[in-house]
């Protein structure tokens, strides 16, 4: 099941009032516009309503307003969830048209019981979601598919550490645990996947790096002390970090000598290839892809990343960028413009503005200069 559709809004009537407009997505997307227009704003919203649903966020926000439709080729799923003060105002679902759920601002409702076939009275704390707190695959399986949507979405920000400053602390070798959702858990999740996914979990990370333009012959874990600073550990644990080899040299890498773009190439491609021979469904949210990468590589990336969700009809990607490198290795047809007026966000992509796409590849321009030369908006957009 992917995202299809989103509208949101919080704060309405305040002057941090902020509001999303028709945000349509496809399998793999490209959120693009200027500086302040509301990229990152987009994803955290849809991070925020995965963590939410999943019951992984200790609170509900301070407001907030979606609407958002789901996908599975078969059945539309209509999700309503209105929050004010980190208490629900209002949560419904339907799916194909047809409601499965209802509650109100006093934690009544009614939702769909699929063993007794029949709507049965509910009453939850205002701070608790229908989709986390119902969930029951016998009475009523209709929520699973929210659910799995939820624990599957994972959020990177690639202009970020992704995890090259951490250091993964265990006790037991034999019951490795951690967060896959954490980008930060890089290390943690690299042993988990040696472990349970052996040679072909390794073998996919050095096929990934050498498409991106990083030629490797080895990756591994290490407890030598000698390759991260100094951390206190308690008595018997381990720290642990990664290492690479590269085929023309004899040196091991360290993680603290990568370089932060190769890290970040790594820690990406470690966690999905994680996920896609885990064959989990997921929604993969990146922001700022690219950053730190020289335009070959940042390319690269892209294409990869496109080519991962083109395969695998379980994931749906979801990137940001301001990057002209990364503009122009990404398709038109994967765009999702945003222009900001005021506290309002509305989004245009091949979908809703087909003409003025089709148009602009006319031109012979660079798919940066769309935006640059602001081509919606422009008169000669509009000839």
């Amino acid at each position: 099941m992917i995202l299809r559709k989103i509208d949101y809004h919080e704060f309405d009537e305040k002057p941090n009032y902020w509001v999303l407009k028709g945000l349509t997505l496809e399998k793999i997307n490209l959120l693009v516009g200027k500086n302040a227009t509301g990229k990152t704003n987009t994803l955290t919203r849809i991070g925020w309503l995965g963590n939410m649903l999943a019951g992984l966020q200790p609170q509900l926000l301070n407001s907030g307003n979606y609407d958002v439709e789901f996908s599975d080729n078969i059945h539309t799923y209509q999700y309503k969830l209105s929050l004010l003060h980190q208490k629900v105002q209002g949560e419904e679902l339907s799916i194909n048209g047809e409601q499965k759920f209802k509650r109100g601002s006093d934690g009544i409702g009614q939702i769909f019981s699929a063993q007794f076939k029949t709507d049965m009275d509910f009453h939850l704390s205002p701070n608790q979601l229908v989709v986390s707190s119902k969930r029951d695959a016998i009475q009523h399986p209709f929520l699973e598919e929210l659910a799995k949507w939820a624990e599957g979405q994972r959020m990177y920000e690639f202009a970020s550490k992704l995890g090259q400053d951490t250091v993964f602390v265990v006790n037991d070798m034999n019951n490795v645990v951690v967060d896959p959702r954490n980008a930060d858990s890089v290390i943690g999740l690299f042993i988990k996947g040696i472990q349970e996914l052996k040679d072909d979990f390794k073998k996919m990370i050095i096929s990934s790096m050498k498409e991106i333009g990083y030629e490797l012959k080895d990756i591994g874990f290490t407890s030598n002390r000698s390759a991260f600073p100094p951390i206190p550990l308690t008595a018997g644990a381990n720290g642990l970090t990664i290492f690479v080899e590269e085929q023309d040299s004899k040196t091991t890498i360290w993680q603290p000598q990568m370089s932060q773009g190769m890290f970040r190439a790594l820690s990406l491609v470690i966690q999905i290839s994680y996920n896609i021979l885990k064959k989990l469904s997921t929604t993969i949210l990146i922001d700022d892809i690219g950053e730190g990468l020289d335009f070959d590589r940042s390319s690269r990336l892209i294409k990869l990343l496109i080519e991962i969700a083109e395969k695998n009809d379980n994931i749906q990607l979801i990137m940001s960028t301001n990057d002209r490198f990364v503009m122009n290795a990404v398709p038109l047809e994967y765009w999702q413009v945003i222009q900001r007026k005021g506290g309002e966000c509305q989004v245009f992509n091949y979908r809703n503005s087909k003409e003025k796409f089709d148009d602009f590849e006319y031109t012979g321009l660079n798919n940066f200069d769309f935006l640059a030369t602001d081509y919606l908006n422009s008169e000669w957009g509009k000839a």
